[in-house]
């Protein structure tokens, strides 16, 4: 038994959880309240979260964008997928902080033809798109 677990509070963002089980190499936590036990959370629980955030299991298509770091680049990419009839359900985006972005959008199922690359995305490999599985 470990005399002084890592434990996290129920109130905690699901962030806080992920952080302390990934810095601690550990692969869940006592969730406690004033001292008592209230719950437990995993590491496939904190999985789980982030596939329902991301939609990945839902009939969806996902768009990936690499734009610059000038102001309004994601904006000019949401805009021409709307403008397409693109639904858009969630965005991620690369942690990097580099001169380029990757933001990857997550479309309800719906005709991709027409959406295009924009004028401002001057590589061709920059608006890639794949449909997934779900």
């Amino acid at each position: 038994m470990i005399k002084d677990p890592i434990t996290i509070d129920p109130d905690s963002d699901i962030e806080i959880a992920a952080q302390l089980i990934y810095k601690h190499k550990i692969g869940g936590m006592p969730v406690v309240k004033k001292g008592m036990l209230v719950g437990i959370i995993t590491g496939i629980d904190i999985l789980r979260a982030f596939i329902d955030m991301m939609g990945i299991l839902t009939a969806s298509l996902r768009i990936d964008v690499v734009v610059g770091d000038e102001p309004g680049s994601s904006n000019k990419a949401s805009q021409t997928i709307n403008d397409n009839g693109g639904d858009i359900i969630n965005v991620g985006m690369t942690a990097q902080q580099t001169s380029r972005r990757i933001y990857c959008f997550r479309l309800s199922q719906c005709k991709i033809r027409g959406i295009k690359k924009p004028s401002n995305v001057r590589d061709s490999r920059c608006w890639r798109r794949w449909t997934s599985a779900g």
